[in-house]
């Protein structure tokens, strides 16, 4: 058997003080194989492995008799082998051992697949053994402890102390880890540089840097670890919160944007192009859009409203006002179906204006592109709607006044970016039907504006939603069905395109014939998934708009966007391959009109997440509600893609558990860059902002 690398422990030698910023392989011991080890896991420097932080302790007793152990804890203790077997079977082979000390009390040894160690542990050795205790019919028992022989007469060793439980491998175990984090603070700890006043860190309640840095990895108590994770997570949301403050006055400040006109005229116009009428919130969030519009200022806002909410009419209306003045608007979607939505709503609703709208995707014919290019480079084209095809370089913009993102998670922000930075300092709207739980939006979103459509359009009834197994999934098309004879239309969800022969999971190919031989025999079916031409995708949303489609059998390419106010049910098959917010907007496909609607999942959940994930379906359909179970089960980095934000990665703190602390640390901000915008009184603080922003500071104003 080969010896893992953290199984030889470094160096006792000690390290001469070091720079904080030197490589890991300075250190006394390291060597080159455990530097590769630990740079596969983005620990590079000193300051790497001082972050590199533990995920849980472990309490440790100093060597004691075997009548002394406890339950529990990392111990050690020694005696003579009196006793050893060799148990097969055909589950799990083990290596007993029992141990007695000069007492006469006893203590078992256990290892699974423990055969090696026939031929190094025998009766009559006399070894010391490290590790957890449990009793077992009142018996002391060990299992998979380490060892060492040790004579009677060998000095105790050991002592009570809380050790540091590393996230580590098979070649670099979670010891090894712990000597070369202390030997690393021994050589750079006095480098660790404070970046508040006294006075902060009282009234915070704020242990030193210095002072957490060692007692997260070296604490003398459980309260010492706990307080210096509270300083580290604050340092962490304190980052965050001055990175942002940063960008948000950097756009403010420093770019100027066209300032449009808005008058009631104007106002009046585009209203009349609605066939309905705005809701309270809808008008309200457009009196904050105009407000930033008339500014010379780029507006930066975040539109968030649950699914149904009517947020598309919000961006219509800015773009309608970018066009009144004369300049163009960009709108940008994830995928080409919701580009094509977008297409058809502002189409239908510009039908007989001088507005021009041109569609422009990967799949837009060749024959189409040139004149859409010159369209859009001469001012020609008013509005122009694409997916990230719209993010290509050969295309340009004569005036781009406004970019609207819908569903901003699905898009990087080095993408748009590039988009942004088409025109001349456009003016700048996010949409999002997925609602950001308070804590992501107090963090990832603190540069924005935010606006939020609170209400739903009048008539709208609560969707009624069921999880079913799949041994119950005929009750589902027995609601389809009766559904399409009462005149109304229906979607059937499913993960995949095409069966895969890997796993069970539905398919519209499929699921297509199943349910058009079987239980939706006789209506009018059609199938609709991404890798359609986009001329059948058009068609085929089209007839079903149009209700000349009684059922679609889709993917989730109609997760976002698609309104058809007649579809009143939507069955989704493998529920639990889906993500809680992916299942609320898909089930926002219906309810979209006065009828009253019903969302069924069918899943046979094999996992506690997933049925939790699906409880929480049925239990409501408030949009927020669902959001902040989502981010409790993923975390945040899953939840919203944050990778994408260009922002840094919590190693420490944790925003779903930690708001009171994140509202204090971003309270702190804002004073600190009032009293001190450039932080030349506060240089440890600069430098750790650029050292964890890196280049990527620049791209927060972009969102």
């Amino acid at each position: 058997m080969q010896p893992s690398v953290g199984d030889t422990p470094p160096s006792p030698t000690a390290n001469a003080p070091g720079e904080i910023d030197a490589p890991i392989g300075s250190l006394k011991g390291m060597g080159a194989t455990r530097a590769k080890e630990f740079q596969t896991r983005g620990v590079a420097t000193l300051e790497d492995l001082l972050n590199y932080f533990p995920r849980a302790y472990q309490r440790e007793r100093a060597e004691c008799s075997i009548s002394e152990l406890i339950d529990g804890p990392i111990q050690i203790a020694r005696g003579e082998v009196v006793a050893v077997d060799y148990l097969t079977g055909k589950n799990r082979p083990r290596f007993e051992a029992t141990l007695s000390d000069e007492a006469g009390s006893r203590l078992s040894l256990l290892w699974f697949n423990g055969a090696y160690l026939r031929n190094l542990i025998r009766p009559g050795m006399f070894i010391r053994v490290t590790g957890a205790v449990k009793f077992r019919y009142g018996i002391a028992q060990m299992s998979h402890p380490t060892w060492k022989e040790a004579p009677p007469d060998a000095e105790p060793i050991g002592e009570d102390r809380l050790r540091a439980v590393y996230p580590a491998s098979a070649r670099l175990t979670s010891k090894a880890i712990g000597q070369f984090v202390e030997r690393a603070f021994e050589s750079a700890g006095n480098q660790i540089a404070e970046w508040f006043d006294d006075a902060t860190l009282q009234r915070r309640g704020l242990i030193s840097r210095h002072d957490a840095y060692r007692s997260i990895h070296l604490p003398a108590r459980q309260i010492d670890a706990m307080r210096a994770r509270h300083r580290l997570a604050y340092d962490e949301f304190m980052l965050l919160q001055i990175g942002l403050g940063i960008a948000k006055r950097y756009r403010g400040g420093r770019i100027s944007a066209p300032a449009l006109r808005i008058d009631r005229l104007l106002d009046e116009r585009i209203r009349r192009r609605f066939s309905f009428d705005l809701t309270a919130a809808q008008n309200r969030c457009i009196c904050d859009i105009a407000t930033d519009l008339r500014a010379q200022q780029p507006m930066h806002r975040l539109l968030q409203g649950d699914v149904g909410s009517g947020k598309t009419s919000v961006a219509v209306y800015a773009m309608l006002v970018a066009v009144a003045n004369r300049m163009q608007a960009a709108i940008l979607a994830p995928t080409e179906v919701l580009a094509e939505q977008h297409y058809f709503t502002l189409t239908r609703m510009l039908e007989n204006s001088a507005v021009n709208v041109e569609l422009f995707t990967q799949r837009t014919r060749r024959q189409s592109k040139g004149a859409i290019l010159k369209g859009l480079a001469d001012g020609r084209v008013q509005i122009a709607i694409g997916t990230q095809a719209l993010l290509q370089g050969d295309i340009d913009f004569a005036n781009l006044g406004l970019v609207v993102v819908d569903e901003q998670h699905k898009l990087g922000v080095r993408q748009r970016a590039v988009l942004k930075g088409k025109g001349y300092a456009p003016h700048y709207l996010v949409m999002t039907a997925t609602p950001i739980p308070r804590t992501l939006a107090l963090s990832y979103f603190a540069d924005f504006d935010v606006s939020l459509i609170d209400e739903l359009p009048p008539g709208r009834q609560p969707i009624r939603t069921r999880w079913l197994r799949s041994n119950e999934s005929a009750e589902a098309y027995v609601l389809v069905r009766r559904e399409v004879q009462a005149g109304r239309q229906a979607y059937v969800v499913v993960p995949q395109i095409d069966d895969n022969g890997l796993d069970d999971a539905k398919s519209v190919t499929a699921e297509f014939k199943r349910l058009s031989e079987g239980a939706l025999m006789g209506l009018r079916l059609a199938a609709l998934h991404g890798q359609m031409p986009t001329e059948e995708k058009q068609r085929t949303m089209a007839d079903f708009r149009d209700g000349a489609v009684d059922v679609l059998i889709t993917t989730t390419v109609i997760e976002v966007g698609i309104d058809v106010a007649n579809a009143t049910v939507i069955v989704i098959e493998n529920a639990d391959r889906f993500g809680l917010s992916q299942l609320h907007q898909i089930r926002g496909r219906v309810g979209r009109g006065s009828e009253l609607s019903h969302c069924v999942l069918i899943a046979d959940a094999g996992t506690e997440d997933s049925r939790e994930r699906l409880t929480a379906m049925t239990r409501t359909n408030d949009g927020f509600e669902i959001a902040e179970t989502d981010l409790r089960l993923r975390g945040p980095g899953e939840f919203f893609g944050t990778r994408q934000h260009g922002l840094p990665q919590f190693k420490i703190a944790d925003i779903t558990l930690e708001i009171d602390l994140l509202r204090q640390a971003k309270e702190d901000a804002l004073a600190i860059l009032a009293d001190d915008p450039n932080l030349r009184r506060h240089e440890p603080l600069r430098d750790a902002l650029m050292r964890q922003f890196g280049d990527t500071l620049p791209l927060a104003q972009v969102g």
